[in-house]
Formats: C-alpha cells, structure tokens, sequence
C-alpha cells in the first residue's frame, strides 16, 4: 500500500466534521510511523485502517456535561428577577445518532445564601434562551438570617444545541433595602441525545 501524505489530504480540503463520522461503519486511515524503517519521514507513512469506535468511544456526542462554578459574592434589593452572576451554560451539539438531535437535560443549581432580615424571602427561577421557566421558580424563605444552603434540580426535554441555560434571583422585600447575597454557588447541566434509549 502506497504511502499517504496528510499534508495533501489537507491542502485539498479534505477533511470532515465530526458531527459527519458514523462510529460503527466508519475508519480513520492511520499513519504508522515504524522507527525501524528509515524511507518514511514528515508526515508520510504506511496506511492502516482503525475503527472511528475505537478511537472516539462509542459516547461520541450523545452526552452534554457542563459545569460553571463562582465563589463571587453578590448582594441584590432587586425585588425583579436579575441573572445571578457567573451561572450560564450553553448546550452543545449532540449529533449522534442523528446530527443536529434535541437533548434533555438535568439541571443542577446550588448555592449559600443570606438574607438580611427573617421578614424577607429569596426567589430563584430557571431561564432558558431569555425566557423565565415560571414552573421552576423557587421560593427561600427560611425565616431567619445567616447562611443558607439550597440545591435545586429541574428537568428541560427537547432543548436544541446552543440554548442558553443560567439561573436568576430576586428578593421579596421584608424591609426597605432589604438584601440577598449569594455566595459560593455552582449550575451543572447534564443531558443527553433525547432519541438515545439509557
């Protein structure tokens, strides 16, 4: 078999997107360099062929796992919702088994919190792509001051690559200036191919 210049193949463009490999019926053409031979150098060398399956995994693309963390602390009055700073995520592509699939996705938020009275409360929602979810809002309200600790998890089927993922806050008031801070906090999204069977 006739060596192979990688050098050509992409000074003619050819090369491929990920999204486009099938991991069961596609190859990747391999080249080996064997030290024990001295007539190959650069990047010509004999050919082989490898399974995309075994260099890629067989996962490729069905999973969606994001995290952001902030320890930036951040005290709020406003009684409207606000992005809570720093927790945004973007979904990705899933394209396999299909390019360009929907994904559902868990979505994990937690925080420490404080308010700064026992007469107020902290609201938290779930926005995606600009829009607040209303179903997910929650409402903190543990009638007392110092920190708190909360963990929330929704659930958001049938999200397309690209949507914006992020949390927002608001007070309700039991005094005037009353406050929210938030303090250490983490968004975690976790999704897969909706047209993959778990």
């Amino acid at each position: 078999m006739d060596p192979i210049s990688f050098d050509g193949l992409i000074d003619q463009k050819k090369i491929i997107e990920l999204v486009d490999i099938d991991l069961q019926k596609d190859y990747f053409i391999l080249g080996h360099y064997d030290f024990r031979r001295s007539e190959f150098r650069g990047t010509s060398y004999p050919q082989f062929a490898v399974r995309a399956i075994d260099v890629l995994g067989p996962n490729l693309r069905n999973a969606d796992r994001q995290q952001a963390n902030s320890n930036l602390t951040f005290s709020t009055t406003s009684n409207v919702y606000i992005d809570v700073p720093n927790m945004v995520l973007t979904t990705i592509e899933l394209g396999s088994p299909t390019p360009g699939a929907l994904g559902n996705y868990q979505i994990h938020f937690n925080c420490s919190y404080a308010l700064s009275d026992d007469l107020s409360s902290a609201q938290l929602i779930l926005n995606i792509n600009g829009v607040d979810v209303a179903a997910s809002e929650v409402i903190e309200d543990p009638n007392t001051v110092g920190i708190q600790r909360t963990t929330l998890i929704w659930q958001a089927d049938s999200l397309p690559a690209g949507s914006i993922i992020k949390i927002r806050f608001k007070i309700t008031p039991g005094n005037l200036g009353s406050t929210v801070t938030v303090y250490n906090r983490t968004l975690m999204i976790d999704g897969i191919n909706n047209l993959v069977v778990v």
